[in-house]
């Protein structure tokens, strides 16, 4: 239960208060398109618990201890053995959950959410089916290009079965949704469908494709020498969006007002595996969300992903969702340790996207405590509202998100895919590479796809550890209108772009524009083909791409000259980039960076530079190019080296020229900065990850006296809201500078 003196989220605001007769900002949008806090209860095949519980209570407990707006009660099961053909309220359509007899969850549980303004859009499981359901549907399973059912030699959570978007079942779904909406609710979210790897080859998908490409027969999946694979890869994506169509037509018809989004794509190469593309699926749901749990594993886990993906799917027209499970990796009946939770839902809110978690009810039987205490940050965003409704990204760094690029990239370097080694010396024993390049077509997209996947996400947490703000722009954002309050362009190896999109980028940096260019961005046309571009390659400061060096992890290195990088001396040694382009310069650039000969061994002696620059700048019109002949970024992803941080810090500033960088700290790298705009004000995001060299992170280390200088003007009054605190500050040449006194895990300024 609640405090006896707790507030409703909506009745407490620190900047209504402080600020007599604001308006609340966004007051004529939508509910939808203000702050939405959502969460799900999840009851893993026990629904008898919910239908046991004191209904009004647990929408009392969503508002006032969980710090919702918005509610995922289930409307199909999501557990074993795949029961989403199954109801959990009453409709004469479908099959009914058994155990619940007469009882039907939404309708019992909606008034109570009204009452205390809970919005309910049911969770609708749209990709997990028994196998004896689909033996009821011939024809409706997703299937391999061995005709065998998907489900059948991929078992979905180890039993269960998918089914296809473009088979007869999407007339079963159009009408689960239908009657879904029937009960009264705000609106739905789809878990699924998914068109899963490998897939789909049932008979209805190569009658389309051949309808679609005059008598084409499906190519083998994966076969880039087939020249009917990039077509296929069009026909999944579009498939997904007109499913998506449908069912977004019949949720309106029956609640003009419906809301419904499903569990879309990242900004990763996966996106092709699964057909996934946020900014096609768009004009067709209400938010675009995509999930970002966190998982013990091997694999290198960026203290941000939180704050990354909410800021690529911010980047669209519609608001943004990212999907935090509260559960402790596949443990799911543990909580999420609270400082993981309270930052990725700050990370999250700092990005610009809503917020979404669930709960295994089982755990709260024993760990409630640790799962309320994670919601610390979750009650900050409900009782300051009125700071994230209506806000758009201020940032002055924009990272050009190219899907294309995802989709199609191909390098045409086969050297690349020489093993680089690991790198590693343990026990006299040195990982270099011992195998030779293989130069196939599946092995070049394995390897280009690896080392776009590290270009973007290293991206993104290069600027993040540098702390400079970034919006992502997607690829039909390369428009005047969306480039307006940008200063500087980056294409983190940005491969495949049309003609269209490099006039724009060139336009943007000859009106004064800077542009931060990595490795293969623009070579090939916005299909993957190489494209032959003499007019780019000089625009970048290249007069010819004359091959690559063999990829290493050992003991390469480059070398500054110059002093034009603020921060590096002249003659200053870093290690070199996993791989690197070797390009002659054009005679107006100037090499800042080369590369040194190679060594190809360990335990030899360094040698000099090469005649082969790393990093170029140009001026260009009123602007400049920066650029870098490496995926710069894969290798930060890849070592998180200092020398590679600063070298982006030093390009970009060299990029933004005159202007210099957007916010200047003290604060370690460990702090994410975000900057948003709202009328009338600048909102400073500051996330924190300091922690105990772990994840997961169990306790955040609270941070002291940090020295901010942003570039702004007119400022009138700074005030810490987590601190809740009014700062001095002193005001020059357009920045402010101020000091905060200290950050625990999240704090947000606002400069009015």
């Amino acid at each position: 239960m609640p405090p006896k003196n707790s507030k409703s989220p909506s009745r407490s605001s620190n900047i209504s208060k402080n600020r007599p007769g604001a308006t609340t900002p966004g007051a004529d949008l939508k509910w939808w398109q203000r702050p939405v806090r959502m969460m799900r209860r999840d009851y893993v095949g026990d629904f008898e618990r919910f239908m046991k519980s004191d209904l009004a209570k647990l929408a009392r407990e969503s508002r006032d201890r969980w710090h919702i707006n918005c509610e995922w009660v289930m409307a199909t099961p999501g557990c074993a053995p795949g029961l989403a053909h199954q109801t959990l309220f009453n409709s004469s359509k479908f099959e009914k959950f058994p155990k619940l007899g007469n009882f039907d969850m939404l309708r019992e549980y909606l008034p109570h959410a009204k009452k205390y303004g809970v919005h309910l859009v049911p969770y609708v499981n749209m990709h997990w089916y028994s196998y004896d359901f689909a033996a009821q549907h011939p024809g409706w399973e997703q299937l391999l290009e061995d005709g065998t059912p998907y489900g059948r030699k991929h078992p979905l959570y180890g039993n269960g079965t998918t089914l296809c978007v473009n088979s007869p079942w999407r007339d079963w779904a159009f009408e689960m949704i239908r009657e879904v909406m029937r009960t009264g609710v705000d609106g739905c979210f789809l878990d699924g469908p998914v068109i899963f790897p490998s897939c789909c080859y049932c008979e209805t998908c190569r009658r389309l494709f051949a309808e679609m490409d005059g008598g084409g027969k499906l190519p083998s999946f994966g076969d880039w020498s087939d020249p009917l694979w990039k077509p296929f890869l069009q026909f999944r994506a579009e498939s997904w969006a007109n499913f998506m169509k449908g069912a977004q037509e019949a949720a309106v018809s029956v609640n003009p007002e419906a809301v419904i989004f499903l569990n879309g794509g990242g900004f990763h190469t996966s996106a092709l595996e699964t057909a996934r593309d946020p900014s096609r699926m768009e004009k067709f749901q209400n938010f675009s969300g995509a999930e970002e749990f966190f998982h013990c594993s091997t694999e290198y886990k960026s203290p941000f992903c939180s704050l990354n993906l909410a800021r690529f799917l911010a980047a669209g027209e519609k608001p943004a969702v990212v999907f935090t499970h509260h559960a402790l990796s596949t443990w799911h009946y543990n909580p999420l340790p609270p400082a993981e939770m309270s930052n990725a839902l700050a990370q999250t809110a700092a990005g610009g996207a809503n917020t979404w978690f669930a709960i295994f009810m089982d755990a709260m039987d024993t760990r409630a405590g640790e799962a309320f205490e994670g919601m610390s940050v979750a009650k900050f965003l409900a009782e300051n509202d009125p700071l994230y409704t209506a806000t758009s990204s201020a940032a002055e760094t924009a990272i050009i998100h190219s899907n294309r690029t995802l989709y199609y990239y191909l390098t045409r370097h086969k050297a690349l895919v020489a093993e680089a080694g690991g790198g590693r010396e343990k026990d006299l024993v040195f990982e270099a590479a011992q195998k030779p390049a293989r130069e196939d077509l599946s092995a070049c997209r394995t390897v280009s796809a690896k080392i776009l996947n590290n270009e973007i996400s290293g991206s993104f947490d290069a600027f993040n550890f540098a702390h400079i703000p970034v919006k992502v722009l997607w690829d039909e954002h390369l428009v005047p209108e969306k480039l307006q309050g940008v200063k500087t362009l980056v294409l983190p190896n940005m491969a495949c772009l049309s003609d269209r999109q490099l006039a724009a980028i060139r336009a943007f940096v000859e009106a004064g524009g800077g542009l931060v260019a990595t490795f293969e961005s623009g070579c090939y046309d916005e299909w993957g083909e190489p494209a032959r571009r003499p007019e780019w390659l000089k625009f970048l400061g290249i007069e010819k791409i004359e091959g690559v060096f063999a990829p290493s992890r050992v003991e390469e290195y480059m070398t500054v000259k110059g002093r034009a990088l603020r921060g590096f001396a002249d003659g200053y040694v870093m290690p070199r980039t996993v791989n690197a382009l070797k390009v002659k310069a054009a005679k107006d650039a100037q090499a800042l960076v080369y590369f040194n000969h190679p060594i190809g061994l360990a335990y030899a002696k360094m040698q000099g530079a090469s005649e082969w620059p790393a990093v170029l700048l140009s001026k260009r019109g009123k602007g400049r190019v920066v650029y870098a002949a490496a995926p710069l970024f894969e290798s930060f992803n890849l070592h998180h080296l200092a020398d590679h941080k600063e070298l982006t810090r030093a390009m970009t500033r060299l990029a933004a020229g005159t202007a210099g960088l957007q916010v200047e700290t003290c604060a370690p790298g460990s702090v994410a900065i975000e900057t948003r705009a709202q009328k009338g004000r600048l909102l400073v995001h500051l996330v924190n990850t300091t922690s105990e060299m772990k994840r997961p992170m169990e306790r955040i280390i609270p941070l002291r006296d940090i020295k901010l200088s942003i570039r702004a003007k007119g400022i009138r009054r700074i005030k810490a809201c987590r601190l809740n605190k009014t700062l001095s500050f002193t005001a020059a040449k357009g920045r402010v500078a101020v000091r905060l006194p200290a950050i625990n895990d999240y704090e947000l300024l606002v400069l009015e």
